[in-house]
């Protein structure tokens, strides 16, 4: 009985070891996979999980005007969004919507979600909260699952319209943009920039303004709780900005213009800077964040282009305006002298076949190249202009700038093009001819300028030939340029003597300016908008308002010291001097102070 029962035991001991055994080998087993086949993987997966990051996005920097005037600066706010590595729950989604019922939808909650994983972007569902709002979302935070508070920073802007075509505007970042400043900014990352500038100043110096991001580094527990370590990366605020804009002076330009369209701009002769840069219509650039795509298809086909930069891109004929350049260049070439004179008749002759109409009937008389600038004859300058020799007219344009960019950081921007053979050849497809260049010694034809433009010319004649790239900010990239001429001091004080004529002399085109003791020169035109054959024409057409005339005026002042040069272009304003030339009068009043 004894035997029976130690026998049973010994198989009970053997059964029990094999599945001791069997146990070790298949704990053995699991451990080497562990260690063994999944060890690099688990590895990798822990690394992973440790080194994880989020990026810090800095404060970007301010604009701020010459005059000490906050143009733009970052406003602290707070958004609810999507957690896309904890996707949120039906049951956070409906929490969030009852939380918020008043501003929220589930159904709006629901697509937000789907886009966002789907897209795998972190969508915003709730910006700009309140202080209210906030604390009704970190009351609930623990049940909110899938949805966090972001901490950013909303660009705001000064709201006066007249900043906008100069400081530019933040937009979602594209492929244009990704182009764009990966040619500009070394070692650029996309995935850095959430919002970019889009137009002038703001892009322009992204780089400058966005600062360096910093990186948070977080892991996760099993529930997949973030976990924030201590590490930061240090982030570093953006650079603030500082522009030459004048923003009493920017305001009170744009609002003289009094619901006109058109462009001023105005160049500091101390250093080229640009002190006023109008276009208008124009907007306040907070009415584009987060603007409708509705509404901003409508600015788009809004007949007044509101989103067009005219200070910068807008072309036209510069009429008269061109004249004092045309002198230069003519006494240059010794193609006229001060003492030439012809018989203006309020007529020029070409092959005694093409007869041009000047604009003030019966003409001017004996006119010198004196009283052509001061009076604006049209038929002294279309003689002058059978005179100039294409070659030598493509250089002198070229060394005033035509056919290249005008400043370091005006943007976007438009250069005047420079009219040539080559340049005919490609819009035309043959080359200049002689009416051509005659219409080129009004300023009209094909000849289009930038205000800018303008403005650079003007301070050309004021600076005696001698100039330089005009800036907004930086001018470490200016280059120096100088006219090709030959002129001598005399012949600069005489066409300084002409232009303050124009306004102060009874018979000058600009005396309605009343310019007083302002000590200003200046010379007025008017830009064609459509070709004229005869005066019954011209009154004829003069009935449409949107096919008159543009208004444009040079200047600079002290004539006799100068410190800024100025043009102003009103849209279909009709007279230079009379329209155009005492809003330039007022600006430079303000700026003199």
């Amino acid at each position: 009985m004894k035997s029976k029962s130690l026998s049973t035991l010994s198989k009970r001991i053997r059964f029990l070891l094999i599945i001791f055994i069997i146990c070790l080998i298949a704990l053995s087993a699991r451990f080497f996979s562990l260690q063994i086949i999944d060890g690099r993987v688990l590895k990798d997966q822990r690394e992973k999980n440790i080194n994880t990051f989020e990026y810090i996005y800095p404060k970007r920097g301010r604009i701020i005007s010459s005059d000490n005037k906050v143009l733009v600066e970052d406003e602290k706010i707070f958004s609810v969004v999507i957690n896309l590595e904890q996707k949120p729950s039906l049951e956070s989604i409906k929490l969030l919507a009852s939380i918020f019922y008043d501003q929220l939808e589930l159904d709006e909650i629901e697509q937000t979600v789907k886009k966002s994983i789907s897209s795998g972007n972190q969508e915003v569902v709730l910006d700009k909260l309140s202080q209210e709002d906030l604390s009704k979302f970190l009351v609930r935070n623990s049940e909110l699952n899938g949805f966090s508070i972001l901490e950013t920073y909303r660009r705001v802007y000064d709201p006066h319209p007249s900043i906008f075509h100069v400081l530019g505007h933040l937009g979602y970042i594209n492929d244009s943009d990704k182009r764009y400043f990966s040619e500009r900014i070394d070692e650029y990352d996309p995935k850095l920039w959430q919002k970019v500038g889009k137009s002038g100043l703001e892009r322009v110096y992204e780089k400058e303004l966005t600062g360096t991001h910093g990186k948070r580094y977080f892991q996760r527990n099993a529930r997949g709780t973030k976990k924030i370590l201590t590490k930061e990366d240090e982030f570093i605020e953006g650079d603030d900005l500082y522009v030459s804009i004048n923003y009493e002076a920017q305001k009170f330009a744009y609002d003289i213009l009094d619901g006109r369209q058109g462009a001023i701009v105005v160049i500091d002769l101390n250093d080229f800077s640009i002190p006023v840069a109008v276009s208008a219509p124009s907007i306040s650039a907070n009415d584009l964040s987060g603007i409708s795509s509705s509404r901003y298809a409508e600015l788009l086909k809004d007949q007044s282009r509101p989103l067009f930069n005219r200070a910068f891109m807008g072309l036209y004929p510069p009429g008269s305006t061109i004249k004092p350049l045309l002198s230069i260049y003519s006494l240059d070439q010794k193609f006229t002298t001060w003492e030439e004179t012809i018989f203006d008749d309020g007529f020029f002759r070409i092959d005694e076949q093409r007869v041009f109409n000047a604009w003030k009937e019966g003409g001017h008389g004996v006119t010198d190249l004196d009283k052509a600038l001061v009076e604006s004859s049209n038929p002294f300058f279309m003689n002058l202009a059978t005179r100039f020799e294409k070659q030598s007219l493509e250089s002198f344009f070229s060394s005033a700038s035509f056919g290249t960019k005008l400043c370091t950081d005006c943007y976007p921007h438009q250069f005047s093009p420079l009219i040539n053979d080559a340049w005919k050849q490609k819009n035309f497809g043959r080359n200049l001819f002689k009416g051509d260049l005659i219409n080129l010694g009004i300023g009209q034809g094909y000849l289009q300028i930038t205000p800018l433009h303008l403005s650079l010319i003007s301070a050309m004649v004021a600076k005696k030939g001698e100039y330089k790239t005009p800036f907004l900010s930086d001018s470490s990239s200016q280059e120096n340029f100088t006219l090709s001429q030959n002129l001598e001091s005399s012949d600069w004080e005489r066409i300084n003597k002409s232009l303050v004529d124009v306004i102060y002399s009874p018979s000058g085109t600009a005396y309605r300016v009343n310019a007083g003791e302002l000590k200003m020169a200046g010379k007025s035109g008017t830009s064609q908008v459509v070709d004229i054959k005869s005066r019954e024409e011209y009154e004829s057409i003069r009935e449409n308002p949107l096919l008159r005339d543009h208004a444009v005026f040079i200047g600079y002042a002290p004539y006799d010291e100068p410190r800024f040069a100025i043009s102003v272009v009103i849209e279909n304003g009709e007279g230079g001097g009379s329209v155009a030339g005492p809003v330039a009068r007022e600006v430079l009043e303000v700026l003199l102070k």
